[in-house]
C-alpha cells in the first residue's frame, strides 16, 4: 500500500520538495547552504548546466546565460535563447531541470509520483505545461494542487487548531511571480475552497522591476550620461547595457529584502563598462510609495472576491499570509488597515506550499494503486461485482465507521485488518450489510485490507487500497478555476457559449450533452464541423475567453454526407489535474472521435493584442454615448474607468515593442482579457434588458391576439416556447433570449396573416418594387393590375394567388427572416 507522499512547490523564485511521513512533513534540504528551498534559476557555463544557488551566482558574471522567473511564461510559446549552447529553451525545459534537481535532494528514494502546486489562477494550458515539466523530469505521475489550498492544508495541519464551528478564512498568497487570494470554509472535518481571485503576473518580480526602473535607473542615467536606460536594457536590440539588466535586477531584489527589515538601504554598484563605482540610498518610505499600487491591486482583488460571494469583512476570521512577498512590512500594514480580520503570519510563507502539498500527497494513492480494481474471484456470484464500501476518507476521531453493502441477499463473512497489524476485526458473519468501527493510528494515514468470504468461508472479494487519514485536514475537492464552455451556433448566424462546467465545480467532472448539426456538410466538400472548447466566463463573448480544446472534423473524414439536424453526442471529462477529454459520437454516419487536449503553449501577439484593444476602445466610446443619452451615469463612470485602462494598456504596448527580456506582454494580455470580461459584464446587461423587453412585448401581443381569436395549434406552440422562460431570461445570454424572441415573432407573423386584410399590405410591397426586379415585366404588370382590382372587390383568395405569382417572378427572392441561419461552426 503506497501513497504519493511527495509534494513539490514549483515556484517563480524558489522551489522545494517535501515528504509526508508518519503524520508529519519532512522538507528535504538544499545541500548548498542547507536551506529549505532551491532558487528557481538555471545557468549554462562551460558545457555544464547549473541549477539553483550556483546558477544564481553567475548573474553578475554571465547574465546572458542565466535564466529565472520562467514560471511566468509557462503555457506560452516564448522561448529563451541560450548563447552558451546556441539552443532555444522553453519554460517547460527550465522547470524540468529545477524539478530534477529537487528530486536529487531526496537521495536514494527517487519519487516516481508527486503533487506539484500551481497558482489557483493558472489556466488549463499553464496547468498542462506544469505537468509536461514533471513528466520531462522523470515523474510517471503528476497530480496538480492549487497553491491556496496547499497553504490552507499547511496551516490547518501544523497550527494545532481546534475548530468547533464552520469558519471562513482568506488565504492571501503573494509570491515571487503570482498573486492568489482564496476564500475558504473550514469545519472540524475538512476544508472547502469557496472561490478565488488572482493575477498570474503580479508578484515580487514586478516589485523588483519597479525598483530597478523607477529607483535605480534615474540615478544610473545621470551617472552614465544616457537616457532611457530601462528601454535600452530590455530592448530586442542588444546594446551595451543589455547585460546589465539581470545583475541590476538581482541587486533590486536584494534591496527589497533589506528594506523589509531596515528603514533604509545603501546600494553599491560597480559598473565595469563605465569604470564607475556608484553608491546611493533608498528609504523604506520611497519603497512603500513605489509598491503601493501593486499592494492596492491585491487588496482590490481580495475585496472583489468577498463582494461577489456576499461575505463581509466581519465574517472572515483570519487572513493567512503565504508567499515571500508577504515579508514586506507594508503588505501587512495595508492589510491591517483595510480589513478587520486577524492578519496571520504564523506559518513560514516560503515553505507553507511545500508542507501543504506534502500533506495532500499523503492522502493520495499512487495511480497504479488507485486504478486497481478490488479483486473479485472468477467463481463469484454477480452480486459481489457490486460491493459498496462506505467510509470517511478523513477523520478527527479515534475510530471510523466502515459500512459494506452486498446486494441480492448475500450471506457470508467479512474480515478487516489494518496493514500495520494493529487492528483485526476477525471473521464475522453478515447478511447483505455489515458495519465495523476501525481503530485509527493518530495523525497519519491508515491502510486497511477488506476481505469477503462466502458461507463456505471461501474468499470471494478482496480490496486492499482502503485508506483513512486521521487528524489530517484535507479538502472536499479542488474547484474548477473558470467556466468551461462549448462555442455553439445560434439561429441568427452568430455564436455564443454554452456552459459545460461551472466555475468552482469540484473536480473531477464529467458530462454528456446532445447537440445537432447546424449546416449540411457534404463529404469531400472542404467544409468542417468545429468543436471549440474555451475557458473563462460563460456569459461573455467567445473572443474574451481562452481556447483550451479545438477539434476540426473535416468533410474528408466523413464516410457519408452529414445532414443539417443530425444528432451529435459529446462526452466531456476533466480530471483533478485538469486533463480534458472529449468524445464525439455521430451515430448516423458511424463516426467516433476521442481527443485528449493537453495544449501546453499559447501564442500572444503584440499586433493582435493592439488590434483587439483599439477595437474595444471604439466599442466603449459608442456605449458611453448610448448610456449617457439614457442618463446611466454609474455605468458611464465605470466605462470611463475601463476606457482609461484600455488606453493604459495601449501605452504599455508601445513601451514593450522591443522588449524581449521581461514578461510584460503576458501581463498586458491577462489585463486585456479581464478588461474585456468587465466590458461584457457592463454592456451585456443593457443588451440583455433590451432583448427581454422585446421578448415580453411579443409575448404580450400574442397573448392578446389569442384572447381575441383563439387558436389551439398556435397556443400549443406558444406555451412550448415560454415554458422554460425563467431559465432562458436569467441566462444572461442575448443569443438565447433573441432566438426565443424570433420564435415568438414567427407566431406573431403567422397570426398576422390569418387576417385577410394583411395581404393587402403584402401585395403593395410587391407592387412598389422596381418592375425590372421581375423576370417577366409585362406579366408582372398584369398581375399588379389584377391585384388592385381584387383588393377593390375584396377578393382575398385571388389576391393571395397573385402575391404567390409575383413572388415566383422575382429574380432575387426575399430572404425568409424566420429561416434558421446556417452556423459557422456546424454545431448548435
Amino acid at each position: 500500500m503506497e501513497n504519493i507522499n511527495f509534494g513539490i512547490d514549483l515556484g517563480t523564485t524558489n522551489s522545494g520538495i517535501g515528504k509526508f511521513q508518519s503524520g508529519k512533513v519532512n522538507i528535504f534540504k538544499n545541500p548548498v547552504g542547507f536551506r529549505d528551498t532551491l532558487p528557481s534559476v538555471i545557468a549554462y557555463r562551460n558545457g555544464r548546466i547549473l541549477v539553483g544557488d550556483k546558477a544564481r551566482e553567475l548573474t553578475s558574471v554571465q547574465p546572458e546565460n542565466v535564466f529565472s522567473s520562467f514560471k511566468r511564461k509557462m503555457g506560452s510559446e516564448f522561448s529563451y535563447h541560450v548563447p552558451a549552447t546556441q539552443e532555444n529553451k522553453t519554460a517547460i525545459d527550465f522547470s524540468a531541470l529545477v524539478l530534477k534537481e529537487l528530486i536529487n535532494f531526496v537521495g536514494d528514494e527517487k519519487p516516481t509520483s508527486a503533487v506539484i502546486t500551481i497558482p489557483a489562477s493558472f489556466d488549463t494550458i499553464q496547468s498542462n505545461a506544469t505537468k509536461s515539466a514533471g513528466y520531462s523530469a522523470g515523474l510517471q505521475e503528476v497530480l496538480l494542487l492549487q497553491e491556496p489550498i496547499a497553504a490552507c492544508l499547511a496551516y490547518a495541519n501544523t497550527q494545532n487548531i481546534s475548530i468547533d464551528e464552520s469558519k471562513k478564512w482568506l488565504v492571501y498568497d503573494f509570491g515571487g511571480g503570482t498573486f492568489d487570494v482564496a476564500l475558504v470554509s473550514i469545519n472540524n472535518r475538512e476544508l472547502k475552497v469557496i472561490d478565488h481571485e488572482g493575477n498570474n503576473f503580479l508578484g515580487g518580480l514586478d516589485i523588483d522591476n519597479l525598483i530597478l526602473e523607477h529607483l535605480f535607473c534615474p540615478i544610473l542615467e545621470k551617472e552614465l550620461g544616457t537616457d532611457n536606460l530601462w528601454k535600452q536594457m530590455v530592448s530586442a536590440e542588444k546594446g551595451i547595457y543589455s547585460k546589465l539588466f539581470f545583475e541590476l535586477l538581482y541587486r533590486a531584489e536584494e534591496a527589497k529584502k533589506e528594506l523589509s527589515i531596515k528603514e533604509s538601504v545603501y546600494v553599491e554598484l560597480e559598473l565595469e563598462l563605465a569604470s564607475k563605482f556608484i553608491e546611493f540610498e533608498i528609504t523604506r518610505q520611497q519603497f512603500n510609495e513605489l509598491i503601493h499600487p501593486k499592494v492596492e491591486e491585491t487588496v482590490k482583488l481580495t475585496k472583489r472576491l468577498l463582494e461577489k460571494n456576499n461575505v463581509s469583512n466581519q465574517q472572515v476570521e483570519r487572513i493567512i499570509l503565504v508567499g515571500g512577498t508577504t515579508y514586506i512590512p507594508y503588505v501587512k500594514e495595508y492589510l491591517h488597515q483595510e480589513f478587520e480580520s486577524t492578519v496571520d503570519s504564523s506559518i513560514d510563507p516560503t515553505t507553507a506550499i511545500i508542507v501543504g502539498a506534502s500533506y495532500y500527497a499523503g492522502t493520495k494513492t499512487k495511480q497504479n494503486l488507485s486504478t486497481e480494481k478490488a479483486e473479485i474471484k472468477e467463481e463469484v456470484p454477480d452480486q459481489l461485482r457490486d460491493v459498496k464500501l462506505v467510509y470517511e476518507v478523513n477523520s478527527q476521531d479515534n475510530e471510523e465507521l466502515l459500512t459494506g453493502f452486498v446486494p441480492n441477499e448475500f450471506s457470508g463473512y467479512y474480515r478487516v485488518t489494518r496493514t500495520d497489524g494493529g487492528f483485526d476485526s476477525g471473521l464475522i458473519s453478515f447478511h447483505s450489510k455489515f458495519n465495523e468501527f476501525l481503530k485509527l493510528v493518530p495523525k497519519t494515514s491508515n491502510f486497511f485490507h477488506v476481505k469477503i468470504f462466502n458461507k463456505h468461508q471461501v474468499l470471494v472479494f478482496e480490496q486492499d487500497n482502503l485508506s483513512i487519514n486521521h487528524g489530517i485536514y484535507n479538502i472536499s475537492g479542488q474547484p474548477l478555476p473558470n467556466d468551461i464552455c462549448l462555442e455553439v451556433d445560434d439561429t441568427l448566424g452568430t455564436t455564443y457559449l454554452e456552459r459545460i462546467f461551472k466555475k468552482n465545480d469540484i473536480l473531477p467532472l464529467s458530462k454528456k450533452i446532445y447537440k445537432t448539426v447546424s449546416k449540411t456538410i457534404l463529404k469531400d466538400s472542404g467544409a468542417q464541423l468545429i468543436i471549440n472548447i474555451v475557458e473563462g466566463k460563460a456569459e461573455t463573448s467567445p473572443a474574451s475567453n481562452l481556447c483550451i480544446g479545438y477539434l476540426e472534423i473535416n468533410a474528408s473524414d466523413l464516410s457519408a454526407n452529414l445532414l443539417k439536424g443530425t444528432d451529435i453526442e459529446i462526452d466531456f471529462e476533466i480530471s483533478e489535474s485538469r486533463d480534458l477529454t472529449v468524445n464525439v459520437f455521430i451515430d448516423a454516419i458511424n463516426l467516433e472521435i476521442s481527443q485528449v487536449f493537453n495544449a501546453s503553449a499559447k501564442q500572444v501577439s503584440i499586433p493582435k493584442v493592439r488590434l483587439e484593444l483599439e477595437k474595444s476602445l471604439n466599442n466603449i466610446d459608442y456605449e458611453i454615448e448610448e448610456f449617457s443619452i439614457n442618463n446611466r451615469h454609474e455605468i458611464v463612470d465605470r466605462l470611463n474607468d475601463l476606457r482609461l485602462e484600455i488606453i493604459e494598456l495601449l501605452k504599455a504596448l508601445i513601451d514593450i515593442e522591443d522588449d524581449l527580456v521581461t514578461d510584460k506582454i503576458y501581463n498586458i494580455d491577462e489585463r486585456k482579457r479581464k478588461a474585456f470580461q468587465l466590458y461584457d459584464d457592463l454592456v451585456r446587461r443593457k443588451n440583455v434588458i433590451a432583448e427581454i423587453e422585446e421578448y415580453q412585448a411579443y409575448k404580450a401581443e400574442i397573448k392578446e391576439d389569442l384572447l381575441l381569436k383563439p387558436n389551439a395549434k398556435i397556443e400549443h406552440v406558444f406555451n412550448n416556447i415560454i415554458k422554460n422562460e425563467a431559465q432562458f431570461l436569467n441566462s444572461n445570454q442575448t443569443s438565447i433570449i433573441r432566438s426565443k424572441t424570433k420564435e415568438l415573432q414567427k407566431i406573431s407573423h403567422e397570426m398576422y396573416y390569418q387576417h385577410d386584410e394583411s395581404y393587402v399590405n403584402l401585395f403593395y410591397q410587391y407592387a412598389y418594387k422596381e418592375i425590372s426586379d421581375y423576370s417577366n415585366e409585362s406579366v408582372a404588370r398584369k398581375h399588379i393590375s389584377n391585384g388592385e382590382r381584387a383588393i377593390k372587390n375584396e377578393n382575398y383568395i385571388e389576391l393571395k394567388a397573385i402575391i404567390s405569382a409575383l413572388y415566383h417572378l422575382l429574380k432575387i427572392k426575399p430572404k425568409d427572416y424566420f429561416e434558421d441561419k446556417n452556423g459557422t461552426l456546424g454545431l448548435k
